[in-house]
């Protein structure tokens, strides 16, 4: 395992985040949560952006060493640790009863970062 790459990956997973929930789905994902340009003008991006960050790699360094450690496909590993983080998040949001394009969203967002976060330890290991 390499903890660099892994590093670079929940940066990457950032980066691509910072898209996702601005350029690419950054109105409709607002929407879907109930938030408007005004409330979301009044906090500070600061924290939830550093915590975002962290976590991000945390996630990636995580990853990277259950691909590792796993006998499998790297890639279906991959889709495995995704569709275990999908579905355990799924259940929550029929509780909370949010709308389906929130899930979407959100959800194919962490399949397309934990493939990414994949992909670098295919690439690089």
């Amino acid at each position: 395992m390499n903890i660099v790459i892994a590093l670079l990956a929940g940066l990457v997973a950032f980066a691509v985040g910072a898209l996702w929930y601005t350029v690419l789905f950054g109105k409709v994902w607002m929407k879907a949560v109930g938030m408007t340009e005004e409330t979301a003008q009044k906090g500070s991006p600061a924290t939830p952006m550093m915590v975002t960050l962290v976590v991000e790699m945390a996630v990636a360094v995580l990853v990277s060493f259950v691909l590792f450690h796993l006998d499998l496909d790297i890639y279906l590993g991959g889709l495995l640790v995704a569709s275990i983080a999908i579905l355990s998040a799924i259940k929550n949001y029929m509780f909370e009863m949010k709308p389906f394009k929130l899930i979407l969203i959100n959800e194919s967002y962490k399949l397309v970062i934990i493939m990414i976060m994949t992909a670098s330890v295919a690439i690089f290991s």
